[in-house]
């Protein structure tokens, strides 16, 4: 989860609000008439607070809010915002997700982003007056102060390969209702060979007899079967090769250095399966080993 900054409004003077990514991609604003502070990485959250995505082009679509994973509200219009109190909830952690729809359709989602109630903490203490304690036997030692710890919540990435959690250089994220990933982590982790250079203008991927030439920031591939790994070596020499042109429906993505491909329509060149678990929020794909 990354903090993308905290904001002071001119309205209010005491009210703060908090941009913060979700591993979904899409991020949160929360706002709240009191100060919102930073339990670690984690937003400490404290009376009413208002959720909205910080994506100005989202805030139309229908939205749903979860909270623990529990469908809280849904909104469509009207700024795309929620109205949460938190007076409702329990005092410690808890995982807010909006998801963005149309349809039956997934268009974006922050994933669990986690926050942690503070209210009974926030609560100004009452002054009382002092207590003389009778001097007594020492028994188990003196007592000390008592301090509650939270451990940080360990963030999982969105896909997972054979039921295996990724292991990914770059995190995914979801553009369009698609989760991507770099070329790179695909391939390493479904097996099979890239050959970059020398230039950026496409890269080619070869995986059992099957060569994909993928565009960056392109939704077409070129794609050619029945190839053997010197066909690839001479046709990148080549710079071209005979195959047919496909869709995958959304363009790549080049950023940071990075070519990212979506999931789903990539793997299914190869045969491969991937499924979308809503409860979880992840990616599955499945594929033979050995």
């Amino acid at each position: 989860m990354v903090i993308a900054g905290l904001l002071t409004a001119a309205t209010l003077a005491s009210a703060s609000a908090l941009t913060v990514e979700g591993p979904g991609g899409l991020s949160l604003t929360l706002a709240s008439e009191g100060p919102i502070t930073l339990e670690g990485a984690v937003p400490g959250l404290r009376g009413q607070v208002s959720v909205a995505p910080a994506a100005d082009n989202l805030r139309d679509q229908p939205l749903m809010l979860f909270v623990d994973d529990a469908a809280k509200a849904m909104t469509h219009g009207a700024g795309g915002k929620f109205e949460l109190d938190t007076q409702e909830m329990k005092d410690g952690e808890h995982a807010l997700r909006v998801d963005a729809v149309s349809g039956q359709q997934l268009i974006a989602s922050t994933g669990s982003i986690a926050v942690k109630v503070l209210n009974t903490v926030a609560a100004p203490a009452v002054e009382q007056a002092p207590i003389v304690v009778e001097e007594a036997p020492l028994l188990g030692g003196p007592k000390p102060d008592f301090i509650k710890l939270y451990r940080p919540k360990v963030f999982h990435e969105i896909i997972y390969f054979n039921n295996r959690e990724a292991d990914l250089e770059k995190h995914g994220f979801i553009r369009h209702g698609r989760v991507y990933i770099t070329l790179t982590d695909l391939m390493r982790h479904i097996g099979g060979t890239v050959i970059w250079g020398p230039s950026d203008d496409a890269v080619d991927v070869y995986r059992n007899g099957t060569v994909v030439r993928v565009f960056p920031n392109k939704a077409t591939v070129c794609v050619s079967h029945d190839l053997d790994a010197n066909d690839l070596q001479s046709s990148w020499e080549r710079r071209g090769f005979t195959g047919f042109n496909m869709s995958l429906g959304v363009k790549t993505v080049r950023k940071q250095n990075r070519t990212y491909v979506p999931v789903r329509p990539f793997c299914e060149i190869f045969g491969i399966v991937t499924d979308w678990d809503f409860k979880w929020d992840r990616a599955y794909v499945t594929y033979q080993e050995g």
